[in-house]
């Protein structure tokens, strides 16, 4: 990002300041001591959703199925598409015949949906991301995709963009491509395909997920819904069980092939966990999600990088209506050590170097004019398209002060002045 403001005219007022100073906190560099713990699953990952820092991986880049986990990235694109407001929450989506009759199929999870009635999105969206519904994720699919574009395709296109390769969607609800029906499947792959990802892309996926769109745990952190008059359970197992880290959310999926999957997120203040099951058995994906955060939460603490990590929290602003703008980070992150840490922390400008120019009004209220760098970072491993460098913005509004520039100028106005008469009086007084 470049500062884009052409202040011609006002470095005379620039100053060089330095930023070479370093914050820092006791601590260690090692990975968390966690390779220890076995999980009985295909997959499994634990990272902190600030940071993508990785807690814990059991064969991470395994691509497996991941069943009705998929609903998530199905809502993504929904959510994608409701900012985008190509669709609202209001829209109605009538049901057809086919995904009327996949509804009330008793081998899957659903909720009953009649054919030729209308649902609004949002009722869909909440009866597949509470219930699992696979006919409300289908119905939210095919109306996405009503140009006749794949809505695999649309899935793939929109994890692509968030720097996830080598996923494979086929459906929008999970199931394999054979158990939707021949009205329903897609004719031109196998009706053995399912949806795969890998438990690091998963995880990717979810900080992903939860960073730009956190309003989706309102509705992954209920324990039932009401649907048409009747209450249906969340399949979460783990919501209302009460410890120093609270699950609320995400998504479970199941199916002969995939196992028991879970993706969730629990938090604790401001703390916060992801953690990904991919084929369990006999209903371990709950125990040993709580188990990985418990132990995390035992044998590691956390450092959270923030506000008072800046060596330098506010500069002077020559011209500006306020004498001085305060910094802030654009976002906290938090890093897990097994000991005492020893984090050193260092501003740089936009140029790469620890010394840049005098700021100079107007600046505008979150607009980036550095990074601060986690310099001693060497052995954290970190989750793909996640840096140890924060972005430094600017807290407030800093107007120019015109007068004060105007005072300023007619200073130096009259200095020059001053200056211009007495070599006038030196030249006249040489010529007596």
């Amino acid at each position: 990002m470049k500062i884009s403001k052409l202040k011609l005219g006002l470095y005379l007022l620039s100053f060089l300041l330095c930023w070479g100073s370093v914050v820092s906190v006791n601590a260690n560099d090692k990975q968390p001591p966690l390779e220890n713990l076995n999980v009985d699953a295909r997959s499994a990952m634990v990272v902190d959703a600030s940071s993508g820092q990785i807690l814990y991986s059991q064969n991470p880049n395994q691509k497996v199925p991941i069943a009705s986990v998929s609903k998530l990235v199905t809502t993504y694109v929904l959510l994608e598409q409701i900012k985008e407001k190509k669709v609202s929450w209001n829209d109605e989506v009538k049901i057809s015949p086919a995904i009327a009759a996949l509804s009330q199929n008793s081998m899957y999870t659903n909720v009953p949906l009649q054919s030729g009635r209308s649902y609004t999105l949002k009722e869909l969206y909440e009866s597949s991301l509470i219930c699992s519904a696979n006919a409300s994720a289908m119905a939210i699919g095919n109306y996405l995709a009503k140009d006749g574009t794949d809505f695999g395709e649309m899935m793939t296109d929109a994890t692509n963009k968030l720097g996830i390769k080598d996923q494979q969607f086929y459906n929008a609800c999970g199931l394999s491509n054979g158990s939707l029906g021949p009205a329903l499947m897609n004719p031109q792959v196998g009706a053995a395909q399912e949806n795969r990802m890998s438990a690091a892309a998963l995880a990717q996926f979810t900080q992903k997920l939860l960073a730009e769109y956190p309003e989706i745990l309102k509705t992954t952190a209920k324990p039932y819904l009401v649907f048409d008059g009747e209450t249906y359970p969340t399949t979460d197992g783990l919501l209302g069980i009460k410890g120093d880290f609270v699950f609320d959310g995400l998504k479970t999926g199941t199916s002969d092939t995939a196992g028991e999957n879970f993706v969730g997120t629990a938090k604790k203040g401001d703390l916060r966990l992801i953690t990904v099951i991919l084929g369990s058995e006999n209903e371990e994906r709950f125990n040993q999600s709580w188990e990985l955060v418990n132990q995390i939460d035992q044998r590691l603490d956390p450092v959270t990088i923030n506000d008072q990590m800046l060596p330098i929290q506010q500069v002077r602003v020559p011209n500006g209506q306020h004498e001085f703008s305060k910094f802030k980070v654009q976002n906290n992150k938090t890093y897990w050590f097994p000991n005492q840490p020893k984090i050193h922390t260092k501003f740089v400008n936009l140029n790469g170097t620890s010394h840049f120019k005098a700021l100079l009004a107007p600046l505008k209220k979150n607009e980036v004019i550095g990074q601060l760098q986690i310099s001693n970072l060497k052995y954290i491993k970190l989750l793909p398209e996640n840096t140890s460098e924060i972005p430094v913005e600017v807290d407030a509004d800093n107007e120019i002060n015109w007068q004060k520039m105007i005072l300023g100028f007619s200073e130096i106005l009259l200095i020059l002045l001053g200056v211009f008469l007495l070599v006038k009086f030196v030249w006249l007084w040489k010529r007596r």
